[in-house]
């Protein structure tokens, strides 16, 4: 089975078998990889497994994809490939092979916080807010001065009925 060993900052070294169909690769929780690192995008990369081969694709992410130094958006992955995701290290190790003790030399990686991301087209926001929380609607106050009086009006009602409901 494929292995990705990831070259942690902390100095941790976890190794992922790679599934029979596709590994995605990125900062937040619904990635099959996450790297929670802020070089690395939200949904950075993916891994397809191809006709025998393992597919790298980058979905546009801030900081790159890079395979043995050189940035890519789709390449095919070989057995020793160095692969970085930010600036986070990585190397792929193809069918059979026993993942490497020792990482190995990496060149480094100038990587930059993202202060925006492009909206991808397939993008649907399950935010329970609507677009425009933020924006103020001039009849809110108009609504809520409207229930304001119908509670006062009902207050008053309720003690008239009361008033007269009541025995001399």
């Amino acid at each position: 089975m494929a292995k990705l060993q990831i070259y942690l900052p902390d100095g941790g070294q976890p190794v992922h078998d790679l599934p029979d169909d596709k590994l995605t690769v990125g900062r937040v929780v619904d990635n099959a990889l996450q790297i929670d690192d802020a070089s690395v995008s939200s949904h950075h990369a993916e891994l397809v497994l191809e006709n025998g081969d393992w597919h790298l694709h980058d979905l546009g992410s801030t900081n790159g994809t890079f395979v043995n130094g050189e940035q890519v958006t789709d390449a095919i992955l070989r057995h020793g490939d160095e692969v970085r995701f930010g600036s986070i290290d990585a190397v792929f190790h193809g069918e059979g092979a026993a993942p490497e003790q020792a990482p190995p030399e990496f060149t480094q990686a100038a990587a930059q916080v993202a202060h925006a991301s492009a909206r991808p087209e397939s993008f649907v926001s399950s935010s329970p807010l609507p677009k425009n929380a933020g924006t103020k609607d001039p009849l809110v106050p108009v609504f809520y001065g409207a229930g304001a009086v119908a509670v006062v009006v009902f207050a008053i009602a309720a003690v008239i009925i009361l008033q007269m409901a009541a025995p001399i």
